[in-house]
């Protein structure tokens, strides 16, 4: 019978370095597991090349384009959400994550892990970890404890981190002094700290793309890093314009040995979407960064030099509204859900294909509420909505702004928002949408909490805890909840299942806690999760095939970006 405690399973299944430099796959944050690939006949513009065997050898060398429709504001991991993909490809971190199996894979700069008592950690560095050659400071050096442990006060204390609550349990206060005093370097390859009390998501936070490990010396240098990056990952900062042009150099002295394969790797921003996908198509972009729908894969699939692959997504789009009147009155939160037509959101924005989510979105499949418990709760009643604002006191309704991000090129946001006014419009809700510029709406409309109600898609979680928080007292960053909502019985089920190791255990807390939310409609309310499609042209290797990228069942791995490699040109 399998062991419960997935933390007592990690430490018996450790992966070595040895096998991990044998393997091919690739293990990276996020996403889900299901996939489709698909190629077919036709044709396209495009370059000429004649595919590779699916065994061949990987050939070193070489760069590719990458095309990409978000601007990056910013590259500092600790403090930006923008870049995170691109801070993955230059810093270290302390291990890589699988997500089906909820364990992490020892392929970066821990060798090793030890856990005692569930909240004591002490981690073994690998050696020759070195910080870029390109540093102005530190270049060639290794990367040692003192490092990780400034990277994790860094990252702990930062005013715009995006989650204190990790550093708050290793410290036990919002304490930069405290939290210093509690990270423990006893030798350049040792880095340990005991928790004050026990937090279940610890072990999947430090792999997430946010706690970066930045060389000491390069924190101390640079007051911000948002525009900078001198790190130790497989490739290095050469050139930074967020919003047109990003470019990586491989890192010489990667402690991989032979990797990264590629040279260089070419990020080109183009945010409107229809010319980032004719730039691809056209052969310009190696790997597309085109937000494809179903139809733009089946007519790519046409081509038989493409590769187009499919996976359900773990964004998961939200409504969260402040808790003062109207939306502080149940009444008004419920004739909300009722309004909101869901099976028109797959059918009309999301290709048919789609699910309900709950709390928890739909792709976390050990901790999601059933898909038939979802779809007998969040019924379409518009008629039941109208009474309960007339008994609210709002017969004729209300008029309320919702703020949105603005993502120029994009419009599955303003879509949704769009399907949103008119459900909400049927019950005389009249809404307003104001686009707020998308650095902005992070700065001063979500993490300050100035809205009265507000749409966004929310981030592909893999951990069940951080969509949970978005209900809590404290809230996502773990000093408040920026909704305003508090409910103390609901507070108590998710401080349970952060301190329950017991999957099974945890499991029925989860549930529990999602039926609770569900009776009390928001603040957060979930719409549906559809899926979605990557394309490259097929002279580009990747070892996985699924977007978000994920490591493969034997949770074998090496980090994100160091195994990909392409047919030299002409081959």
């Amino acid at each position: 019978m399998a062991d419960s405690n997935y933390w007592k399973r990690l430490q018996r299944n450790r992966i070595t370095r040895r096998a991990l430099l044998g393997s091919a796959a690739i293990t990276a944050a996020g996403g889900a597991a299901a996939l489709t690939v698909g190629c077919g006949s036709g044709g396209l513009s495009g370059p000429d090349f004649t595919p590779w065997p699916a065994d061949a050898t990987p050939a070193p060398g070489g760069s590719i384009t990458w095309g990409r429709i978000l601007a990056t504001l910013g590259i500092d991991p600790h403090v930006d959400l923008t870049g995170l993909d691109i801070d993955t490809l230059i810093y270290s971190y302390m291990y890589g994550w699988a997500p089906k199996a909820e364990e992490a894979v020892l392929n970066n700069l821990a060798k090793d892990m030890e856990v005692i008592d569930e909240t004591e950690f002490i981690f073994t560095l690998n050696r020759g970890v070195k910080v870029h050659p390109t540093a102005p400071v530190g270049a060639g050096e290794d990367i040692i404890s003192e490092d990780v442990k400034q990277s994790f006060i860094r990252r702990g204390t930062s005013i715009s981190a995006p989650d204190k609550r990790f550093a708050k349990f290793i410290a036990g206060a919002l304490d930069r002094d405290l939290l210093s005093a509690a990270l423990e370097t006893p030798d350049d390859y040792t880095f340990q700290f005991k928790m004050k009390e026990p937090f279940v998501p610890a072990i999947r936070e430090m792999a997430n793309p946010t706690w970066a490990i930045v060389p000491a010396k390069i924190i101390d240098k640079f007051l911000s890093l948002s525009q900078v990056a001198y790190g130790s990952g497989p490739f290095m900062l050469d050139e930074f314009r967020g919003s047109e042009r990003i470019v990586l150099k491989k890192h010489p002295e990667y402690f991989i040995p032979n990797r990264p394969y590629l040279d260089e790797l070419t990020y080109i921003v183009i945010t409107e979407n229809s010319s980032l996908l004719a730039a691809f198509r056209s052969g310009q972009h190696d790997v597309s960064g085109a937000f494809l729908t179903r139809r733009d894969a089946e007519d790519l699939m046409e081509d038989p030099r493409m590769i187009v692959a499919s996976t359900p997504s773990g964004f998961y789009p939200v409504i969260q509204m402040k808790m003062k009147p109207p939306f502080d009155d149940i009444r008004v939160r419920k004739a909300i859900d009722l309004a909101l037509d869901r099976d028109e959101f797959i059918d009309g924005l999301q290709d048919g294909r789609g699910n309900y989510n709950g709390p928890i979105q739909w792709v976390q499949e050990r901790w999601t509420l059933p898909q038939e418990e979802l779809r007998e709760f969040y019924q379409y009643r518009p008629d039941e909505a109208k009474a309960l604002l007339d008994t609210a006191g709002f017969p004729d309704g209300f008029d309320v702004k919702m703020k949105i991000p603005s993502i120029p090129g994009i419009s599955f946001v303003t879509d949704f928002a769009l399907l949103i006014k008119e459900q909400l419009g049927r019950i005389n809700i009249n809404i307003t949408i104001d686009e707020v510029e998308l650095g902005a709406y992070i700065s001063s409309v979500i993490l300050s909490g100035n809205f009265d109600m507000t749409f966004f898609p929310n981030l592909p979680w893999d951990e069940p805890d951080r969509p949970l928080s978005f209900y809590h007292s404290l809230g996502i960053t773990g000093t408040g909840n920026w909704t305003n909502y508090s409910n103390p019985e609901l507070d108590k089920l998710i401080d349970a299942q952060a301190r329950e190791f017991d999957v099974d255990k945890r499991q029925k807390i989860i549930i529990d806690a999602q039926r609770m939310i569900l009776d009390e409609h928001g603040p957060q309310i979930t719409l549906t999760g559809g899926f979605a499609f990557q394309a490259r042209w097929g002279y580009v290797n990747f070892p996985f095939e699924v977007f978000p990228f994920q490591a493969p069942e034997d949770n074998l791995g090496n980090p994100f970006g160091v195994d990909i490699w392409r047919q030299p040109v002409g081959a």
